[in-house]
């Protein structure tokens, strides 16, 4: 297995367990915390990661620099000099601003005046959290630059499960936003600590600052500053937007739902991570075929996959629900969660022309289109929760069908015309089973547990098909059928 292979499998596992651990711990912290102190929370955390847009991307600058050979090649020890350097007085400038805005982002939820102290003052660790979250991101891109992803996974996954499980045991004794945020201002220093530690080890860093790799590093976190903040506005700053709207209650369920979707992207994700230096390889040595064959059999199997998987959540998405959490719970939110894994599938299906584009070097059309995109849903979520309450806020995300357009660029890019007969045959099945799963669902003879196997089997049975029928998996299990006939006659 090449290092590349093993970078995915150790990304796949890491997002398994940590998978399971969100499972366990959201059931958890609900029931202990209650809906609106797990919305609060919720609400802290988002604030938290949406703030990290003052980052400018500087993980994936130094993942980049630090991966490059040649005679361009900046010394290691320029690079995490400069990286600490921006980034000391990002956290400031950003941790200053939570610290004195933070009592006008209290009155924002509609919370009685102690509620709103203890939130404000809570605020206060949120702020201090900025510098490790910042300075962490450092030896993070780092050693994700030298393909330890195992270790990188290892520590995300040590800091996630820590953070949460001190949050939901100091809620079960003292329900205080304080001594919660706190607890995460501990484990942010722990976890920073800790990946430093480990670039020391492999590492004989010397402070060397040089204006060459200041300059390089700064004029490259552009873009990459404009995509983090679109992500972060679509992934982070919608919560807190219907928090403002419609309260912390609404918000930790929303937050839940767009967690929960959330998955199919990361599923994608994991694989499709590898498009951006294979499409840079082939794109920069002109092998433009091979390029647009590999992306269209990726378009096909991840479509596939998500497809699936997107159609079935939305199928048992209430008993899901019920058996997670409670049976109350999924009567009241099963809509919902199921119209944001429709939104979400979408955006995983354009993870493949994302990733393609951007090692082409197309940087600036995706940043801006992934921004626009972002700004318009946020638009929208604002509107539609203020009028129409959480299903609103929900069926807005369906704007990020938009980002579809990557997908589309890339195949007008190299077939000089968008060829329908290529898009149908890549994409057609995953983008409306999920949708005649979500109709299904509508129907008064779907609450049959019949009828939901029955369609379970058959979307299962359908999927393999067409998936065995594409060429790359065709090319691995062929040698296996060829030498089972003789196999059958031993």
């Amino acid at each position: 297995m090449n290092k590349y292979l093993r970078a995915i499998s150790s990304n796949y596992i890491f997002f398994i367990i940590n998978t399971l651990f969100f499972l366990i711990i959201t059931s958890l912290a609900i029931r202990i915390m209650g809906e609106e102190m797990y919305g609060l929370w919720a609400i802290l955390n988002a604030i938290l990661l949406f703030s990290g847009i003052g980052m400018l991307g500087m993980g994936t600058v130094v993942n980049k620099f630090a991966s490059e050979g040649g005679e361009q090649a900046l010394p290691l020890n320029s690079i995490l000099s400069a990286a600490i350097l921006i980034l000391l007085p990002m956290a400031g400038l950003v941790a200053l601003v939570l610290f004195l805005g933070r009592a006008w982002i209290a009155s924002q939820f509609g919370l009685d005046p102690g509620q709103q102290a203890q939130f404000s003052l809570a605020m206060i660790f949120t702020a201090l959290s900025i510098f490790p979250q910042f300075l962490g991101r450092v030896p993070h891109g780092y050693l994700l630059s030298q393909l330890n992803n195992k270790l990188v996974r290892a520590v995300e996954l040590g800091i996630n499960i820590f953070m949460w499980s001190g949050a939901v045991l100091i809620a079960y004794f003292t329900q205080s936003l304080v001594w919660m945020a706190l607890w995460a201002l501990v484990v942010q220093i722990a976890g920073m600590v800790t990946l430093f530690a480990i670039v020391a080890s492999k590492v004989n860093f010397q402070w060397q600052v040089e204006t060459t790799a200041l300059r390089r590093m700064l004029s490259f976190s552009g873009f990459s500053f404009l995509e983090s903040l679109a992500v972060s506005l679509f992934q982070q700053f919608d919560r807190i937007l219907v928090g403002f709207v419609l309260g912390p209650a609404a918000a930790g369920v929303y937050s839940v739902g767009t967690s929960v979707a959330l998955r199919l992207s990361i599923i994608a994700g994991q694989a499709t991570e590898v498009m951006l230096p294979y499409a840079s390889r082939k794109y920069s040595a002109n092998e433009h075929t091979a390029l647009y064959s590999t992306f269209r059999k990726a378009s096909q199997i991840i479509a596939l996959l998500v497809g699936t998987l997107a159609a079935l959540l939305i199928l048992w998405m209430d008993r899901i629900l019920s058996l997670w959490i409670s049976p109350e719970y999924a009567i009241k939110y099963t809509n919902i969660f199921r119209v944001l894994i429709l939104a979400y599938f979408l955006i995983s299906l354009s993870r493949i022309g994302h990733q393609t584009l951007t090692g082409m070097g197309k940087v600036k059309i995706t940043s801006l289109t992934y921004l626009s995109t972002s700004i318009l849903m946020l638009a929208g979520v604002y509107l539609s929760a203020s009028r129409y309450g959480l299903i609103g806020a929900a069926i807005t995300n369906l704007t990020m069908v938009l980002l579809l357009s990557f997908n589309l660029l890339v195949y007008l890019k190299f077939s000089k015309k968008i060829s329908m007969k290529d898009i149908a045959k890549d994409l057609f099945f995953a983008v409306v089973i999920p949708f005649i799963a979500y109709g299904l669902t509508l129907r008064p003879i779907y609450s049959s547990t019949g009828i939901r196997i029955f369609t379970t089997l058959l979307l299962i049975t359908i999927a393999a098909i067409l998936l065995i029928k594409t060429d790359s998996i065709k090319r691995i299990i062929q040698p296996f059928f060829a030498k089972l006939p003789e196999f059958l006659r031993k």
